[in-house]
């Protein structure tokens, strides 16, 4: 009787209620705490470990971008980097007395410095204030396809890789 009569209790007590659990999965866009491409820009842009003096330069940047395009600014940042980014560069190899280069393959890593050292670069020759909107202005007109000097290095150091690249020693 003992028995029974805990089992009644238990049945009496009530109980918590389910929650009704969704069919399909919710799909949440969690952003991550800090983008990889942003930490690199200000990674490239920080001098003398300044980085949050760099961190307010690119916040810059992408607010320039917002207000000059109306759009979102980190499409069009990684837009303006990726067609800035050359894909080769040539090494220079000496011997004897005659100096060859030689093109090579850039890694993923490479070809973002590449891409920044030559917005900045064309940045430079740009009229403005502040490093923000002279980098801001070359990166709108990278993804126009507005002349660019940055745009123009990396076809010269294309053009330079195939015309060496007949100095590709392959060995089997």
């Amino acid at each position: 009787m003992d028995e029974l009569g805990q089992a009644r209790a238990m049945m009496q007590t009530p109980s918590v209620p389910s929650i009704p659990r969704p069919t399909t999965p919710t799909i949440m866009d969690i952003p991550p705490a800090e983008d990889p491409l942003l930490y690199y820009v200000t990674s490239h842009l920080m001098r003398h470990g300044h980085r949050a003096r760099a961190s307010r330069i690119v916040s810059n940047i992408l607010l320039h971008i917002h207000a000059w395009t109306r759009a979102p600014p980190l499409p069009i940042l990684r837009q303006a980097v990726l067609v800035a980014a050359p894909a080769v560069r040539t090494v220079s190899h000496r011997s004897g007395g005659k100096t060859t280069f030689k093109p090579t393959a850039l890694s993923e890593k490479k070809r973002m410095y590449y891409a920044l050292k030559h917005i900045k670069d064309a940045s430079r020759a740009r009229p403005g204030r502040s490093i923000e909107e002279r980098m801001a202005r070359e990166m709108i007109n990278i993804v126009e396809g507005v002349a660019s000097e940055a745009v123009k290095m990396k076809r010269k150091m294309h053009e330079f890789a195939t015309v060496n690249r007949g100095n590709t020693q392959t060995r089997f």
